[in-house]
């Protein structure tokens, strides 16, 4: 067996024993599993836990890869407990990933419907930056952890943006997304553990990348209409340019429009909205920051029809609060990209045996 793996394996499974008799949260007894390959960095150690509903008890199996070599799976399991391997098991394809009644809905009919039916923005996109995030984490899990205080906030973050102000509320969401309560503060650690990553990479860096970017930074504030037809957009442009239609009326019209879709990719825009110049697609950027305030630009097809835009103010960039912001948006962004044209990426659910 390969030296390296081999010792980490008994430390491993050392540390796994001492903390079956011991009452720890399982964010806790991972890190205790973390520091005990520590020694060995030519291990990758990747941790599993399952923490029991009634008696809280946490059952934890580790995966040791050395690339190149191999893996070893190690888990132990006390007297009169169950093993790993037979929690909850029952036969499933390894393709599916939800059933309802008898029907089953596969991960290639998920992501399908995800990403292109429901017009989920790059949803394998986000997959794959999640798996070079939590890569970056695992290299250095004590750098990142989360104070009490930072955990707290992502909590309450989580909740308000989903409406869950209430205990009954948030154990409903749960069981609806068929999720439990320490699956959830696992994953609301890693969102805290992110942000601190996050921070990281792009603290110190926001004023150069504004200095040498500054005009990406513009924005404009923007009134949009969306409307059926060619011909009708282009008489609305006209109307408005000559005073004889009203911003207003002329988008609550458009919203009453009877033959306007509902899909969820034809939904029109806000009327209102700051937009920067960095985030529009060139040729459209022009078009609005070349304008100037109260200009009616010629209609565009997009996805929920005709729209016609009407600029109604230019701010050039200034590096507040708001412009940090999406200062390190960008400087993450950026950073994403060069990890992803680096790594190696194979798209398991797709393939067909």
């Amino acid at each position: 067996m390969n030296s390296e793996i081999g010792k980490t394996t008994i430390d491993i499974l050392e540390e796994m024993v001492r903390l079956a008799g011991e009452r720890l949260s399982p964010q806790a007894g991972e890190r205790r599993l973390r520091h005990a390959a520590r020694e060995n960095p030519g291990v990758q150690l990747d941790v599993l836990w399952e923490q029991e509903a009634m008696q809280g008890a946490v059952h934890y199996d580790a995966l040791l890869r050395v690339p190149g070599w191999g893996t070893v799976s190690v888990g132990y399991c006390p007297d009169r407990g169950v093993p790993w391997a037979l929690r909850g098991a029952f036969r499933w394809s390894e393709n599916e990933m939800l059933r309802v009644n008898d029907k089953c809905m596969t991960i290639p009919d998920v992501v399908a419907l995800l990403d292109f039916l429901w017009d989920t923005p790059h949803l394998t996109d986000r997959l794959v930056e999640t798996a070079l995030v939590a890569e970056a984490l695992e290299r250095e899990p004590e750098a990142f952890a989360p104070t009490r205080e930072e955990l707290q906030a992502a909590v309450d973050g989580f909740r308000k943006r989903r409406g869950l102000f209430s205990a009954e509320a948030t154990m409903r969401w749960l069981e609806q997304h068929g999720t439990t309560l320490q699956s959830l503060e696992k994953l609301v650690d890693g969102f805290a553990r992110a942000a601190k990553l996050r921070e990281r990479v792009t603290a110190g860096r926001e004023e150069a990348y504004f200095a040498a970017h500054r005009a990406d930074f513009d924005q404009a504030v923007i009134a949009r209409i969306v409307v059926p037809g060619r011909e009708r957009a282009l008489a609305l442009c006209a109307g408005l340019r000559a005073g004889e239609a009203d911003l207003l009326d002329a988008a609550t019209m458009a919203l009453r429009a009877p033959q306007r879709a509902d899909l969820p990719w034809q939904q029109p825009p806000p009327l209102l909205a700051r937009v920067r110049r960095g985030d529009l697609p060139e040729e459209r950027a022009a078009a609005v920051f070349g304008a100037v305030p109260g200009t009616v630009l010629d209609p565009v097809d997009t996805p929920a029809g005709h729209e016609v835009l009407v600029v109604r103010a230019i701010e050039p960039a200034t590096f507040d609060a708001a412009t940090r912001r999406a200062v390190r948006d960008r400087l993450f962004e950026v950073w994403l990209a060069e990890r992803r044209s680096a790594a190696t990426i194979e798209w398991i659910w797709g393939q067909q045996p």
